[in-house]
């Protein structure tokens, strides 16, 4: 057994510090909208947040939060384009001293190691999802040892991950789950306008059942399943709606399109690039599927379907049932299995209308206990204090004590 340290909300008196957030870029996924997350609720709680990466979508939101962004390509792998973001960063952390540095994903870690060990700075590595066992990454991981450092992952399962596949010490591996603001993601917080704007955008047709699979266009991310599910319930007036982006796979998308034209299923399935209003699109849909094959560490898109009152369909991989309750809030079903996913897919569109009310009754307080931002937040402020506290020269890379995670390793 092994013994990772899960960070639960904890009140601190911290003192307003500048946190330097690096990540490679803020175009929307489950890494970027948690180091949006992070940057906006330290902001708003009295810290200084300074946002560095190579741009996207999100920036005016981070913007809009009084967080200050510096366009720069620190996930670049180029060694020229490195050298000259060390040379800008050094020039940043002159003129606004960080205390603390926050890495969000792999690609930008060696650039945070190298700015950690320059300045003298601790640092914090948030990982979301597996990261691959290159030999890239192991020494990445051997660099990052050498510093003042804490690993913070969402789930159980990237503890195990972490621990098992670079053999990453489980004192140093701490887990706080994801926050959701529910202020945001509320039934009773989505206006008629904002659902009636995605339908047009989409043009769905009246009185028909939509499903949602807000999930990256990736191999093994459980589209051909869907694809072949949806082939089983020709039946069914069914539209599916494929919100997302082949950016890190290029060329996915067309796989797919093709193989919709080859089920015959053109004109019952959409593929938007994004979904810009993701608490919309999840409460007009009749359900949320996350068919991945391919295990994931966090999937925020089934969080934010739960609190606004949808049920989930998720496969029995990765840190899934961790963020769901089987058999009351979602249906857990095998990876692969298209019958499976059929069977789930007729159940939930014809949930008698008493039953999908308690449902979501059910789903959201499900969220609002047990991931509720509040403490997401002061889990990452515990880290940060921690850290900010801590003397270079001690040993075990952890926080003070706090309530035991058991998992195996």
């Amino acid at each position: 057994m092994a013994n990772y340290k899960n960070i639960t909300a904890r009140d601190k008196n911290i003192p307003r510090t500048t946190v330097l957030h690096l990540t490679a870029d803020l175009e929307p996924d489950d890494l970027s909208r948690e180091a949006v997350d992070a940057a906006v609720l330290t902001q708003r709680n009295g810290w200084r947040a300074l946002m560095v990466s190579a741009g996207g979508r999100y920036v005016n939101e981070v913007e809009r939060a009084a967080v200050r962004h510096r366009n720069l390509s620190v996930g670049s792998k180029s060694l020229l384009t490195r050298l000259m973001c060390s040379m800008r960063l050094d020039t940043i952390v002159q003129q606004e001293r960080p205390a603390l540095i926050h890495v969000h994903g792999m690609d930008a870690l060696s650039c945070g190691i190298a700015l950690a060990h320059k300045k003298r700075l601790p640092l914090i590595l948030s990982l979301c999802q597996p990261v691959a066992p290159t030999k890239a990454n192991r020494n990445l991981f051997k660099r990052l040892s050498k510093a003042l450092f804490a690993l913070r992952v969402p789930s159980r399962f990237m503890a195990v991950h972490l621990h098992d596949t670079f053999g990453l010490d489980a004192s140093a591996i701490n887990i706080i789950p994801p926050g959701v603001d529910l202020n945001v993601h509320s039934a009773g917080f989505i206006s008629p306008e904002r659902l009636h704007a995605l339908n047009q955008l989409w043009r769905l047709p009246e009185q028909a059942a939509v499903l949602l699979m807000p999930m990256p266009l990736a191999d093994q991310g459980g589209h051909s399943i869907l694809l072949e599910a949806l082939s089983l319930l020709r039946g069914e007036k069914i539209y599916a709606i494929m919100a997302g982006s082949d950016r890190a796979n290029p060329g996915y998308r067309a796989q797919v399109e093709a193989e919709i034209v080859r089920r015959g299923l053109d004109g019952r399935v959409i593929m938007p690039e994004e979904c810009s209003d993701l608490p919309a699109a999840c409460w007009m849909a009749s359900v949320i599927v996350a068919p991945n094959e391919a295990p994931r560490g966090v999937n925020l898109s089934v969080l934010a379907a739960q609190a606004v009152g949808r049920p989930v369909i998720v496969t029995r991989t990765g840190a899934h049932e961790e963020f769901v309750r089987q058999n009351e809030t979602a249906w857990i079903i095998d990876t692969g299995d298209a019958k499976q996913l059929a069977n789930a897919i007729r159940e939930a569109i014809h949930l008698p209308t008493d039953i999908r009310l308690a449902t979501a009754d059910t789903a959201h307080n499900f969220i609002a206990e047990n991931f509720p931002q509040s403490a997401y937040y002061n889990g990452m402020r515990e880290l940060y204090d921690y850290l900010l506290h801590r003397e270079p020269a001690t040993a075990s890379p952890h926080p003070q004590k706090t309530q035991q995670a058991q998992a195996a390793a």
